[in-house]
């Protein structure tokens, strides 16, 4: 099925919009979690955090869709400032799981609230009927990325 776009309404356009002024916000307040953090390196940051049980480089890089080599310089930059650390993994006693330090999973949910908050309120005009829709909408929209991208 084939859907047109109403007129006048470029969907491709607003995303791009959108996702540019979340990623200049984040680059003036990635300083909060670490005055190195840099925008390449906190995407990767997130993946670890939300990890709890840590998670291999390797899997890293394919949950990104990179290159094990960008994963490992970005691990490597991580570890040097001191954000992330390296475990046995029990599992497999040659491999190594990466995992945040506490003191940056506590900022990571820091810089998560304080996200949140401008989140709530640039929609805080909207009705509770707009927000679930939206809401369902992204959801949808994210869930069929996963699959088809």
């Amino acid at each position: 099925m084939t859907s047109e776009l109403p007129a006048g309404l470029d969907v491709d356009f607003e995303l791009t919009r959108f996702i540019r002024r979340v990623r200049a916000r984040s680059l003036r307040t990635l300083g909060e979690i670490h005055p190195k953090l840099d925008y390449g390196m906190f995407t990767f940051l997130l993946s670890i955090c939300d990890s709890p049980e840590g998670i291999r480089g390797s899997e890293l890089a394919e949950e990104l869709g990179v290159h094990k080599s960008t994963a490992s310089r970005a691990i490597a930059s991580m570890e040097r400032i001191g954000l992330i650390t390296r475990v046995p993994d029990p599992d497999d006693g040659r491999a190594q799981l990466l995992l945040a330090l506490p003191e940056t999973q506590a900022k990571v949910a820091e810089y998560r609230r304080k996200s949140h908050e401008r989140l709530v309120t640039l929609i805080d005009d909207w009705t509770p009927e707009e927000v679930e829709v939206f809401a369902r909408s992204l959801t949808r929209l994210n869930d069929r990325a996963e699959r088809d991208f």
